[in-house]
């Protein structure tokens, strides 16, 4: 009988990496992690928000070859989310804006995503002059 690795090696570097949304941006859609090799993992999408009002931010997957869209959720985001102390920030990865997540071992929500699957995110609507959403995301891969 085959024997499976059950647990997940990171075997290249993991990377962190924000972007903003400004008032500029709209609804257009920006990347938020694009694979490197056919086996990533997502760990953890950390939003921020100065906006005076609540937001909602569209998750959705892209694939680079075909530029077909998936969306793959609607994640809200609390005003002043993060960057007044009285308002945590938001883990984008719910499962309750995002019911079909799945848990690791340890209980941590994840995603995984193939070479050319790219995962994006944009506001459903615009930001006001001087607002900013930052979006941070964690995620590695675990090809050999």
């Amino acid at each position: 009988m085959a024997s499976y690795n059950e647990i997940v090696a990171f075997t290249k570097g993991v990377g962190v990496r924000p972007i903003t949304f400004t008032n500029s941006d709209g609804t257009t859609a920006k990347q938020t992690y694009a694979p490197a090799d056919p086996a990533s993992r997502i760990n953890f999408l950390a939003i921020s928000s100065t906006s005076v009002t609540q937001k909602y931010m569209l998750l959705q997957l892209h694939n680079s070859v075909s530029g077909d869209v998936a969306p793959l959720g609607t994640i809200t985001v609390p005003a002043n989310a993060g960057t007044n102390g009285s308002v945590a920030i938001v883990s984008g990865l719910n499962r309750g804006n995002l019911p079909w997540l799945q848990i690791d071992s340890d209980g941590n929500p994840f995603i995984d995503l193939n070479y050319n699957m790219n995962l994006e995110m944009r506001l459903l609507s615009a930001l006001s002059a001087g607002e900013t959403i930052t979006v941070t995301t964690s995620g590695g891969s675990y090809a050999a």
